[in-house]
């Protein structure tokens, strides 16, 4: 603080030898008057002063726009609007096609399970790499009914061809069984002989 009065002292005694005026050094603050006019309150606001202007604009005597409803043109507007729905795979002449998908088989009556498809008629078999791809995981989604019957069938069949034992995680809550290692073809060939 004593370093801020001394640099205003200097700074007003300079001003203060070159202007020949006299200057005061208080400590209280002094409140200097302003040239601003206040502005002057307002009974209505500017959206009232708007609708009431605007009421007076308005001429009855101006003939309306007519509006036409046209059923005929809208088959124009329909072909651009998006379905809803996912339309049904169409029907092709051998399964599976060039791209390695065919429908579901439909499975048997007695089987406690059932793995839905997703809503693109896919099965829900996907692959998640963690650490870098250093993890790689095998996730089979939606399935509904024994999870635990459907897991451990599947897992057989993956050691059978795999030859070691694999590590599986049961998810009952989320639907999904997760096993660690890339097992993405053998489990969805066997979920298309078991007819999902």
């Amino acid at each position: 603080m004593a370093l801020f009065r001394r640099f205003c002292f200097t700074l007003v005694h300079q001003h203060s030898i070159s202007s020949g005026h006299h200057v005061f050094l208080t400590s209280t603050l002094v409140r200097k008057p302003s040239n601003r006019v206040p502005a002057a309150p307002s009974s209505t606001t500017w959206n009232q002063e708007f609708y009431d202007d605007y009421g007076a604009k308005v001429d009855d005597t101006e003939p309306r726009t007519k509006v036409i409803e046209s059923k005929e043109d809208f088959k124009y507007v329909a072909r651009l609007i998006p379905s809803l729905e996912i339309p049904k795979p169409p029907k092709h002449q051998q399964y599976p096609t060039p791209s390695g998908w065919s429908p579901p088989k439909g499975c048997k009556e007695d089987t406690p399970y059932f793995v839905r498809r997703t809503k693109y008629h896919n099965l829900p078999v996907f692959v998640s790499q963690t650490h870098g791809g250093s993890s790689i995981y095998t996730i089979v989604k939606h399935v509904d009914g024994d999870i635990w019957t459907f897991s451990d069938r599947l897992l057989k069949h993956l050691e059978a061809g795999h030859g070691a034992e694999i590590a599986m995680h049961v998810n009952e809550y989320a639907k999904m069984v997760k096993f660690k290692g890339l097992f993405q073809e053998p489990a969805m060939k066997w979920l298309t002989d078991e007819g999902f």
